[in-house]
């Protein structure tokens, strides 16, 4: 067995391990619970001027819930190590979930020393992740407002066995619901590509701009609550209860009469479960009560959230992926504002016979230096989590062979691509081809050899691209964040089984920002 087969094989029996904690024998009370446990670390690092910025709290929660919801509830009690041992199995996970999703794509080398000792090295170059992580950072509102002097005046006067009956009055309500949309509205509009239609149909009624309107309602909901803790010591650690019929009732009332029909579709599409991700799941569902995430929690990336919850019913995802369709036509749009570019997107390929035989998605030439670019576009909903993450790269993979297919295809006059009349032919071009995704980038090396993937979100960031041999040349040698100048590769030891180490290679961003520049 090599070292990596063995390390896997370590993660697994864990995995097991956490599947027979003895807090999932314990009954309903362990969700809120372990949700408080989590929490109050939070909370006391506060405290103590101690901060972690680079801690994902939301990954953190993610794991508790979704191994909640894997196991039936109990008839045991519950018991305050067995919920700590649980939180600490949660922060092991954060460390040995993404290790172990990195080691089934290859992407890691595995040694192994003293006998119990694994040192876990990165195999690829990792700029391009190194500049997603800095993309990534950028796509942050600069400023989002604070709380109004209104909205202060009233948390102070509220008592602490009102905070869960409480509803402001309406001057104060206003003011907030004005702010979360305002900061809702700033996070849409960081991301590179097209935001969604406020009229995007997310099925049953339900709309883009309803359920923006929507999160910005509970986002009011959650902040207010927070401040109205008069014991809480630090933002984004206070848990707040409530039942479905009063937050459909705040719904109705914040979100310009919404009919109570679809306030509560709303509500539904948002309550975690199983097989649901935190990420999109911001209401909690426990013993008929339902508790609101903090306001750290709530999701920054808005319309995919948005279409991850509509789309997770396969019959409403029909329309979702039509929508998607259209906003990867900003592709060709952005290529063709390069000076001397001529652009032609759905270019078919067919055989001698005529018969269709798949097309080109999106191709650019320059007719004067006779340099032609040939992109298939993969779009995604953005990914939220791990899986998701790691099926996008499965999903660039697997482009970047179906574009090869039809590369070899032409290259042996098998078959022939329909081209606007009055560019010259096909033969005469120097093509360059490749992958082009919404944002994520992949350091992964494509199956198909002189092929690279990009994404929109990268190549919107260039500056000054004044010709397509230009552009051609970033995407086959992207500039990346420089190792030791931008960022560092750190270690991190995870205790493993009592018995074993694993020692993995981490990538640390330095202070100040980064972003692809033409001429560098």
């Amino acid at each position: 067995m090599t070292p990596e087969q063995e390390l896997k094989e370590l993660i697994s029996d864990w995995r097991e391990q956490v599947d027979r904690l003895p807090i999932w024998s314990a009954g309903e009370d362990r969700l809120h619970a372990l949700m408080s446990s989590a929490l109050e670390i939070r909370a006391s690092a506060a405290r103590n001027g101690v901060a972690f910025p680079q801690f994902s709290w939301d990954a953190l929660l993610d794991f508790l819930l979704s191994w909640h919801f894997k196991h039936p509830i109990g008839q045991g009690p519950c018991r305050e190590d067995d919920v700590s041992t649980a939180v600490h199995a949660a922060m092991t996970a954060m460390r040995l979930e993404p290790l172990s999703a990195a080691l089934r794509a290859g992407a890691y080398r595995v040694r192994k020393t003293g006998g119990v000792k694994f040192r876990v090295s990165y195999k690829w170059d990792m700029g391009l992740e190194v500049a997603d992580m800095y993309l990534e950072r950028q796509a942050t509102p600069t400023s989002l407002e604070e709380p109004t002097t209104g909205e202060l005046e009233w948390a102070s006067k509220q008592s602490r066995d009102r905070l869960n009956q409480f509803f402001p009055p309406e001057d104060v309500i206003a003011a907030t619901m004005e702010r979360t949309s305002r900061a809702v509205q700033a996070w849409r509009d960081v991301h590179q590509d097209p935001p969604l239609a406020d009229d995007t149909d997310l099925g049953e009624g339900l709309t883009v701009g309803v359920m923006a309107k929507v999160l910005a309602a509970l986002m009011a909901m959650a902040e207010l609550g927070e401040m109205a803790h008069s014991t809480a010591r630090a933002r984004g650690t206070t848990l707040q209860h409530t039942t479905e019929e009063a937050i459909v009732e705040w719904l109705s009332r914040l979100c310009d009469d919404l009919p109570r029909e679809l306030a509560i579709q709303a509500v539904r599409r948002l309550m975690a479960g199983p097989g649901k991700s935190l990420r999109t799941s911001l209401l909690i569902p426990h013993r008929g009560i339902i508790t609101v995430l903090p306001l750290v929690m709530f999701p920054r990336a808005i319309d995919a959230i948005v279409l991850r919850t509509a789309a997770s019913d396969p019959a409403r995802y029909g329309p979702i992926g039509k929508r998607q369709g259209e906003r990867a036509k900003v592709w060709g749009r952005w290529l063709a504002s390069i000076p001397g570019v001529k652009v032609t997107e759905g270019a078919k390929v067919r055989s001698s016979g005529g018969r269709t035989a798949g097309d080109l998605d999106v191709v650019a030439i320059d007719p004067i230096s006779r340099k032609g670019l040939v992109l298939e576009i993969k779009w995604p909903i953005d990914a939220l989590t791990l899986s998701e993450t790691s099926k996008t790269d499965q999903t660039i993979m697997l482009a970047s062979s179906q574009l090869g297919k039809v590369r070899n295809s032409l290259r042996a006059g098998d078959v022939r691509v329909k081209l606007p009349p009055d560019w010259p032919e096909f033969d005469e071009i120097d093509w360059v081809w490749g992958v082009g995704t919404p944002q994520q980038l992949t350091p992964q090396p494509l199956p198909e050899p002189d092929m690279f993937a990009t994404s929109f979100r990268y190549v919107s960031r260039l500056r000054s691209v004044d010709s397509l041999s230009n552009l051609i040349e970033v995407l086959r040698n992207p500039i990346v964040p420089a190792l030791g100048k931008h960022y560092r590769i750190g270690n991190v030891t995870i205790p493993l089984q009592q018995r074993y180490s694993v020692r993995i290679e981490v990538l640390e961003c330095k202070e100040g920002d980064w972003s692809p520049v033409m001429y560098p």
